[in-house]
């Protein structure tokens, strides 16, 4: 019994003696940065994360959230500058490779931001959005055939990741696809019944597919799950055109 009261006073003594290292200047600083950025006050974020590089310019930390800062406020050139500089200090994270292959898009520069996006999915292959961001990019430098095979392989192998879907059914819709296009949705509402835009999707594919009777349908579907929004002004005005061309009563022409 008095082992164990000796081993728990010297444990006692041991732990009174253990203090947290005090946080450097450059930390704090992040800290204090990264509040003003969740509360998008993202000018003020960007002086104080300056504000911890001069204190400490290996502060990764600090330079992430700088960038993010910059990216906020458009600023998409100094935020490329800012995670060039990142990535140059670490290499390691698929996030800040990520994050300027996304810039690139945003600044219009799709042709850079492919080999990015590449690096953070060689770094990270969990990380969907970076392959979803990739799909993006090859379709905007017109290479669809990789970006089809992006969206297929997402889908085959993380069928419950709903944007692989409908990322591709839109593209497909912008290549003249509808028919194939349609099918897309109709996986999407399959995994979701609930995702309202994959029943826009299908109403517009029907709707150029000239199968005016489906896309009202539809159009109908939609607004019941969303009829508070710029789309569902669109798509009442355009039920109200369809019948009005082809299901009025003065317009004999109708079609199934």
């Amino acid at each position: 019994m008095q082992i164990d009261i000796s081993v728990n006073k010297n444990l006692a003594k041991a732990t009174s003696k253990v203090t947290m290292p005090a946080q450097s200047r450059s930390y704090n600083l992040c800290v204090k940065a990264d509040a003003l950025r969740f509360a998008k006050l993202y000018q003020d974020a960007v002086q104080t994360y300056l504000q911890a590089i001069m204190f400490d310019r290996s502060e990764t930390k600090a330079y992430f959230g700088l960038a993010s800062s910059y990216k906020y406020l458009k600023n998409y050139k100094k935020a490329i500058k800012t995670l060039e500089k990142l990535i140059s200090i670490d290499d390691t994270k698929d996030e800040y490779f990520y994050e300027l292959g996304v810039c690139n898009l945003l600044d219009g520069h799709p042709e850079s931001a492919i080999p990015y996006l590449i690096k953070a999915i060689l770094i990270n292959r969990e990380n969907l959005e970076a392959q979803i961001q990739l799909a993006i990019a090859h379709e905007l430098v017109d290479e669809t055939d990789l970006s089809l095979m992006i969206y297929n392989k997402l889908i085959e192998t993380n069928p419950e990741f709903l944007k692989a879907y409908y990322n591709k059914a839109a593209m497909l819709m912008g290549m003249g696809d509808f028919m194939e296009a349609s099918r897309t949705f109709f996986q999407l509402i399959k995994r979701n019944p609930d995702y309202y835009k994959a029943y826009l999707g299908i109403a517009m594919s029907f709707d150029k597919m000239e199968k005016y009777k489906d896309a009202i349908r539809y159009y109908k579907k939609f607004l019941g799950l969303k009829q508070f929004s710029e789309d569902a002004v669109f798509a009442r005005e355009r039920i109200n055109e369809l019948r009005e061309q082809h299901f009025s009563k003065e317009n004999k022409f109708t079609l199934v």
